[in-house]
């Protein structure tokens, strides 16, 4: 009726036969089976009361001073911004420039395999040099592998040792030991060398350099690094786009550090 005020305009909350289509997967995939038709109108109404519940948040500045909701949508803007696949398929020229120039992070490590004797400096009594120098001369002229494995103290470490990187040998027995023993000559026994469980004699069994393989080796690992330095490239110029529409203005941090000194 004339001046009585006009309603105001209701939002509309349009539920698409694509969204239901959604609710139901994600139902069906959490249950192991498709929701009953009743299942369906609940989770139809689960998702209107969500959506009543955040427009009206929205509409009250909630989510602008909430640090998850505003880390949540920073993630969304940021896979909005990824390249698309067609900019995320090197040539084999790309990947041999990057290659070229990340050598040193697809190097492959020497490896070795070696055989040990362990001696706890804990379970000898008097000098250490002279007890090491005469089970290194016992371990030398020992007749098989099964005498010198009776040699030396009972350790949890194994006697022989399989072909491993020498930083992976570090992670086992501390830093530094696989170079040491990198410098021995093979099918020989040598020592002592200090481990972070003690005094180890040891012989060298297989070795392999360390070298810089070609593309067709590690093909797959540069592919995959290329690929997360040119999101990283991407997403950085997307974002310094971004920035260019924004003035941002921040106090004196020199002068308000000033301020906050507690006096003396």
């Amino acid at each position: 009726t004339a001046g009585q005020q006009a309603e105001a305009p209701r939002d509309r909350i349009l539920v698409t036969p694509g969204r239901i289509a959604q609710l139901a997967q994600v139902f069906a995939k959490t249950w192991q089976r498709p929701p009953t038709p009743m299942q369906l109108h609940g989770l139809i109404q689960a998702f209107v009361k969500e959506e009543v519940y955040y427009r009206e948040a929205v509409k009250l500045g909630l989510d602008r001073d909430d640090t998850l909701i505003r880390r949540r949508m920073q993630q969304k803007m940021e896979f909005l911004t990824e390249p698309g696949e067609e900019a995320l398929n090197p040539t084999d020229d790309e990947l041999e420039a990057f290659l070229a120039a990340n050598r040193e992070a697809f190097r492959v490590e020497p490896k070795i395999a070696f055989d040990q004797v362990f001696v706890s400096p804990e379970k000898v009594s008097g000098a250490i040099e002279p007890h090491v120098e005469e089970l290194l001369q016992a371990v030398r002229s020992a007749s098989s592998d099964a005498e010198i494995r009776q040699l030396g103290h009972p350790t949890m470490l194994p006697s022989s040792l399989r072909l491993a990187p020498l930083s992976q040998i570090d992670r086992n027995f501390g830093n530094g030991f696989g170079e040491q023993l990198s410098r021995f000559a093979k099918d020989a026994w040598s020592g002592p060398v200090r481990s972070a469980y003690g005094l180890h004699l040891v012989r060298l069994t297989e070795r392999t350099d360390g070298h810089d393989p070609p593309l067709s080796e590690v093909r797959q690992a540069v592919e995959a690094k290329w690929r997360a330095a040119k999101r990283d490239a991407f997403r950085q110029a997307e974002y310094e786009r971004l920035r260019e529409k924004y003035e941002v203005a921040l106090p004196d941090l020199k002068r308000q550090a000033v301020a906050t000194e507690k006096p003396r």
